[in-house]
């Protein structure tokens, strides 16, 4: 990957915000080499199945990852008719922090490893369209969604990704990726804006379907609340709608 010092956790990416908790955020497991990996998920009213929906946090502290964000998120898109699951892809690492991006490389693979077996848990549920699945993922939850894309087009539907990027050793499977919305800020200290288009250019090239959209003077974690000093709330109502409806013309949930 580039610049994976990018990843340097003085940002505490994805601490805990004040939002409410919601009953609707379910905790469950699934196994990865045999391993338990925690998850949460939302299930939507009504019988299914339903599309559904993977996030994928950012390189956040291992505790505290019941992020009540992302309860907020998991509930607000199965309001919408999404099947929501949340990975927490440290079940069997440490999470990474400043000055590892050496542990970031050795750990990657286990995370890919890890979304891609709930990933295949998520297509046998009754409750889930395997064929309506989405990745939606926020910094190094974003360039690993790009790389299980990538990776596996036909088992995603669409990618939501924020200030992410795709690995170069990937690039040569940008031909197949699946329909992508990039989100970025173009003064991001994290990781740099180029790096969102380099994705759209990889992505025109190869005829891709995709939408890039970047914000003008927008810092890295732009539209999470709990990070005061890079929130920026209009930008993050901006990115949501455009989320939502970039989800809803690829996964066509019965409620849009």
């Amino acid at each position: 990957m580039y610049r994976i010092g990018f990843f340097t956790l003085a940002i505490c990416l994805l601490l805990a915000h004040a939002y409410p908790a919601s009953a609707d955020w379910t905790s469950g497991e699934f196994t990865s080499a045999g391993k338990p990996v925690e998850e949460h998920h939302c299930v939507p009213a009504g019988a299914g199945p339903h599309p559904a929906i993977v996030l994928l946090h950012g390189a956040s502290p291992k505790k505290g990852l019941g992020d009540r964000a992302f309860e907020k998120m998991c509930t607000d898109l199965a309001a919408l008719g999404y099947y929501t699951e949340f990975i927490e892809y440290y079940s069997q690492t440490d999470a990474v922090g400043v000055g590892r991006p050496k542990l970031m490389m050795q750990d990657f693979p286990i995370w890919l490893a890890e979304i891609k077996a709930g990933l295949d848990d998520l297509g046998k549920n009754p409750a889930v369209d395997p064929h309506r699945i989405a990745m939606m993922g926020f910094s190094l939850g974003a360039y690993l969604s790009l790389s299980i894309g990538a990776a596996n087009p036909s088992q995603i539907a669409a990618i939501v990704e924020y200030y992410g990027g795709l690995p170069p050793r990937l690039h040569p499977m940008a031909a197949t990726m699946p329909p992508t919305l990039i989100l970025h800020g173009d003064k991001d200290s994290i990781v740099p804006v180029s790096q969102a288009h380099e994705l759209d250019k990889l992505l025109t090239q190869n005829n891709r379907p995709h939408e890039i959209k970047i914000y003008e003077g927008a810092n890295h974690a732009f539209n999470f609340e709990g990070l005061p000093f890079w929130y920026r709330a209009d930008d993050a109502r901006d990115a949501w709608d455009r989320s939502l409806k970039f989800l809803a013309t690829y996964l066509h949930p019965s409620t849009t």
